[in-house]
């Protein structure tokens, strides 16, 4: 352990050498001035600084000047200074507090008032150094399994007749919606956006555990109405725990019938998706169906809709109004690139608005789906 001591060598400087070692701390270096310290950065690799004692002759006049120097310490060397001084003028122990001082010991020293304050400000620094190796740790963690969500998500579908393209960006490290689809048969193309209220590591833990439930169900059951019911079935048997009853599940699940030309679905009250004919028609989504996982059973309602040439599909989370100052969705800019694949227009989207490093208030999930039938 080594202690910095910051401070024109005299009789001072040399108590609080003498105190320090009394107290069994040996390591100590001493230096007239920060910028000097700063400047042998090199002599303190080998040994971790866990305390800096800055001795001044303070007044008003010259404040702002040793203010500077522990601004300067403070940027360099993230660890507790303690202000050794005479001065008491609360002005001044005001400003000294702003800039970063832990705490003072006032002169002329008192060896049971300097023991106390060192104690107290190297068991800050531990303190503090585990609290920053969790969060260091907890920041790592949280990375993985955003990493771990994010694959979760399916990639890209592209085929002749339907191409489905979706973009995810969180609010926080990790987030409560999801997307997935199935390439069912040569005909039959599933697909659903849901999303678990709420947000962070319970949310995202939520829906990697509905996320892993989809395939199976939706590969067995197909049919809209099946589909849903068995969703809400099997979150209500997972999720009815104590301290998990506030989970409650939005989605939207629809299936596209390239042979027959329609568009089935259930919307259990998600937001509504919107269709978008190759003319300018368009057709909402609305919501038919209660939402998942507040009853053990529920009666769901489907809808048809007809498909003739071509059509794109946006379903969303309602993050995406948070984008709008209006609150209402600017649907023409999807239209505006109608010409153009999914892909390329969920890039765009994502281009305008900044998402990729701009912070958001919710999390934005968008699905683009291109069908020609």
């Amino acid at each position: 352990m080594m202690i910095l001591i910051i401070g024109e060598v005299g009789n001072d400087v040399l108590k609080i050498q003498k105190n320090l070692l009394q107290l069994d701390l040996h390591t100590i270096h001493v230096f007239q001035s920060a910028y000097t310290a700063i400047q042998y950065e090199h002599l303190f690799l080998q040994e971790e600084i866990k305390l800096i004692i800055y001795d001044a002759n303070l007044d008003v006049d010259n404040c702002e000047a040793h203010c500077r120097e522990i601004e300067a310490l403070c940027v360099w060397r993230d660890v507790p200074i303690l202000l050794s001084t005479s001065c008491e003028k609360l002005i001044v122990f005001e400003r000294l507090l702003e800039v970063g001082i832990f705490d003072f010991i006032l002169k002329p020293f008192d060896f049971f008032q300097l023991k106390t304050r060192i104690r107290i400000a190297l068991k800050y620094y531990e303190e503090t150094k585990k609290r920053k190796e969790h969060e260091f740790q907890l920041a790592l963690d949280l990375s993985i399994a955003r990493n771990v969500q994010k694959s979760a998500l399916t990639p890209g579908l592209s085929l002749p007749h339907i191409e489905v393209n979706g973009i995810y960006f969180t609010s926080q490290s990790l987030g409560g919606d999801m997307f997935c689809w199935f390439q069912l048969d040569d005909d039959l193309t599933a697909v659903m956006l849901f999303d678990v209220m709420g947000h962070g590591v319970a949310a995202s833990l939520v829906t990697m555990s509905i996320r892993s439930l989809l395939k199976e169900i939706i590969v067995k059951l197909i049919d809209p109405v099946s589909v849903m019911k068995e969703v809400n079935r099997k979150i209500y048997e997972l999720f009815s725990t104590d301290g998990l009853d506030s989970f409650l599940v939005t989605a939207i699940y629809a299936v596209i019938d390239k042979k027959n030309g329609t568009l089935q679905y259930v919307n259990a009250p998600h937001p509504e998706g919107v269709m978008f004919g190759k003319y300018g028609e368009t057709v909402m989504l609305h919501a038919n169906s209660p939402i998942l996982r507040l009853f053990p059973s529920i009666q769901v309602q489907a809808k048809s809709i007809r498909l003739t040439g071509w059509h794109r599909i946006i379903l969303y989370k309602d993050g995406l109004v948070t984008l709008y100052p209006t609150q209402k969705i600017d649907w023409s800019f999807f239209h505006s690139y109608s010409s153009q694949t999914s892909r390329a227009m969920l890039r765009k989207f994502t281009e305008k608005y900044g998402l990729s490093h701009l912070p958001l208030e919710d999390d934005i999930t968008v699905v683009s789906r291109t069908t020609s039938l």
